[in-house]
């Protein structure tokens, strides 16, 4: 499985962007994030989530996973994160600094 993962906005507007294969992941990593994927319904969520509300200097986050089920990337607002997205976000982000 291949993720792209992309932070872009917030104060200071810097990007962060990274992907990752999943065989670059121990055992108990790659079972890790294969469960976060299916708990959130990733392959369920629209291409695009945004928020309703004004919000100024907020993260948009883009996520891309390619695996056997197929490709789908998902666009979010960090106002409109769905909460069973939460988590792989939060793992997301961690990964890159480990």
């Amino acid at each position: 499985m291949r993720i792209d993962f992309e932070r872009s906005g917030g104060f200071t507007g810097i990007p962060l962007r990274y992907s990752m294969s999943t065989e670059d992941l121990p055992a108990g990593e790659q079972e890790k994030l294969a469960e976060l994927i299916r708990a959130a319904g990733f392959f369920d969520l629209p291409p695009v989530i945004r928020s309703t509300g004004p919000g100024a200097d907020r993260f948009q986050y883009t996520i891309s996973v390619d695996s056997d089920e197929g490709k789908h990337t998902v666009e979010i607002d960090e106002a409109a994160v769905p909460s069973q997205l939460q988590p792989l976000i939060a793992w997301l982000q961690a990964s890159r600094k480990r």
